[in-house]
């Protein structure tokens, strides 16, 4: 088995039981092959747009779930949402069921690990705040991300085929 959390107990019935996050996040992008999550932009803390509504083209959630032996092979339910200060749910709602199963190498009794990577397209945020993504398995919610939404100043740009102006825009006194 691997090694509890500092101030966790070693082989309590809840721990052989019950399903855990071993982490849960945003990203840029994210994806999983031969069970390895390669994230790019990852851990993000703050967003900043210039105006609301604001749409954040591209992002994707991701999660590592923890597995117990004894809970290996049923099916369990999973559910990623988007949630303000107030737990008012703001219309990000993944839903799924997944079944994991122990790897070849595992040892006897030893938990599995089901990473998790879900791209997210156009997520609509309302106004600027505090917001969590929750990460439920059966359930019961077993890891929260916390975000903030800031609005920032908007700097126009010059587009770069512009006329600049010259000297002869700015008389001698």
């Amino acid at each position: 088995m691997t090694d509890p959390p500092p101030g966790e107990p070693g082989a309590s019935a809840e721990r052989l039981t019950t399903v855990r996050s071993r982490g849960f996040f945003p990203a840029d992008y994210a994806s999983v092959e031969g069970g390895k999550i390669y994230a790019s932009g990852a851990y993000w803390s703050t967003l900043r747009f210039p105006a609301f509504p604001a749409v954040l083209p591209n992002m994707s959630l991701v999660a590592v779930i923890e597995v117990p032996f004894h809970a290996s092979y049923g099916d369990h339910s999973m559910q990623m949402r988007l949630v303000d200060l107030d737990e008012n749910a703001l219309g990000l709602e993944v839903e799924g069921i997944f079944r994991a199963a122990p790897a070849i190498e595992n040892k006897y009794g030893q938990p599995g690990l089901t990473p998790v990577a879900v791209p997210i397209h156009g997520l609509v945020i309302e106004r600027p705040g505090e917001y969590s993504f929750t990460l439920t398995v059966d359930d019961r919610e077993i890891d929260r991300y916390r975000f903030r939404v800031v609005q920032v100043a908007s700097i126009e740009m010059t587009p770069f085929d512009a006329e600049l102006p010259g000297p002869a825009d700015f008389p001698d006194e």
